[in-house]
């Protein structure tokens, strides 16, 4: 046992902040400070590199969690971030802690890390005020509990086969590590469920949902967690796994539902920098929106397709057909999705056509001035006749002119 006199000062600088907070946080815990922060600071030391009592308690619950089909790391991340301070924003960590930690935290930092050790030494005071290890043991084991009690209740001979399904989905889960090809997935469900093309797909979606994962940005045949999805989205600027399917993945790959859906989020990202309103042929959708990929006739059926969609239309006009939006009769869902994929873009661009239009009447919008347009107000023309004058007036996604007339 380590005495009193034979503690040694950790003498690491860290970031300031997180040296106040890690105090207010003693004193609610202990409701003092004297002779508490050398116990906590050594304690969030051994947690950290996984030395302290336990750590081999959490080692059993991530058995658990895998045996479940889940990805531990996604249940809670270990480490949290904080950015290298400056020094003229450090604390000097005063209190003494038993020698022998502080030299395996010391050399866990060099060979584990490419971080200073006090800034190692923040992190982990940080993850210690937010719970520690308690913490992640206890929201991985209450995982495992909730799938405990809906695989058996999915076990009730009533329930008619969902209990094969998921128990089955569990199987392939466990034949995959934490990241894996498609192959390697499309493999494992052929062994234990089948290889049709439809178990393919259902159990496809049931293994990636139930573990967390997603195509990798880079690379649609490899899933990787969604965090780290995410991660190399933000390092490499790319479109991430939030991003609408048709950004982030091939045109081949993509379903008739995510192929409309892609139409309709681009029209309305085009309708944000235009009032409120846009408009595409079929030759615009087809080479500027899918890079030439669909033929003609399957270009008009997505159209005709995205026109069932609340705030689009399709009209004819000198024999071409157009696919229209008005963003003020558009779903909320869909105005999110094209202004998240708008600021994605960079694009200073003005605010949805809806945030302007908002309690105006049909035809009276302030966004593009009826004058402009041809139309005044009160006028008994109808909506297509309007739409057809307002397009003729502004540029438009087909290649329309300022003031011309379409060809």
């Amino acid at each position: 046992m380590v005495g009193v006199v034979d503690r040694v000062k950790v003498g690491w600088r860290v970031p300031s902040d997180e040296w106040d907070a890690f105090i207010d946080y003693v004193y609610t815990e202990h409701g003092e400070t004297s002779g508490y922060v050398g116990r906590e600071v050594e304690l969030a030391m051994r947690e950290w590199i996984d030395a302290d009592a336990f750590a081999p308690i959490e080692a059993l619950a991530d058995r658990l969690v895998r045996a479940a089909g889940r990805t531990p790391a996604n249940l809670s991340q270990k480490k949290s971030a904080v950015d290298p301070p400056t020094r003229n924003d450090t604390t000097t960590v005063q209190c003494r802690v038993d020698p022998d930690v502080k030299e395996r935290f010391a050399h866990y930092a060099k060979t584990e890390t490419d971080d200073r050790t006090g800034t190692v030494l923040a992190r982990a005071l940080r993850e210690r005020r937010d719970g520690g290890r308690a913490r992640r043991v206890r929201e991985k084991l209450e995982r495992v509990a909730d799938d405990a009690e809906d695989l058996l209740a999915e076990l009730n001979p009533d329930e008619d086969g969902l209990g094969v399904r998921e128990r089955r989905t569990v199987a392939i889960c466990n034949r995959l590590g934490e990241q894996f090809s498609r192959d390697d997935l499309e493999d494992a469900i052929g062994a234990v469920a089948g290889s049709s093309d439809p178990t393919v797909q259902d159990y496809t979606d049931r293994v990636l949902e139930r573990r967390g994962c997603v195509p990798h940005p880079n690379n649609s045949d490899l899933f990787v967690p969604e965090s780290t999805a995410q991660e190399i989205a933000c390092d490499n600027d790319i479109p991430g796994p939030d991003a609408p399917a048709h950004d982030r993945r091939s045109y081949g790959s993509l379903s008739r539902e995510e192929k409309v859906r892609g139409l309709c989020v681009e029209l309305a990202r085009q309708a944000l920098s235009n009032n409120g309103r846009s408009q595409a042929d079929a030759a615009t959708v087809r080479q500027d929106i899918f890079d030439g990929q669909p033929s003609e006739g399957h270009t008009r059926d997505l159209m005709d397709l995205a026109a069932d969609a609340d705030g689009f239309t399709t009209t004819s006009r000198h024999g071409a057909e157009r696919l229209r939006v008005d963003l003020r009769r558009a779903t909320d869902d869909l105005l999110a999705t094209a202004k998240a994929a708008r600021d994605d873009d960079g694009a200073d661009v003005p605010a949805s056509g809806r945030d302007r239009h908002d309690g105006q009447q049909d035809g009276a919008d302030g966004g593009e001035s009826d004058a402009s347009s041809g139309v005044q107000p009160g006028s008994s023309r109808d909506v297509d006749t309007e739409m057809d004058a307002l397009m003729n007036a502004t540029p438009v996604a087909d290649g329309g002119v300022e003031g011309g007339v379409d060809s």
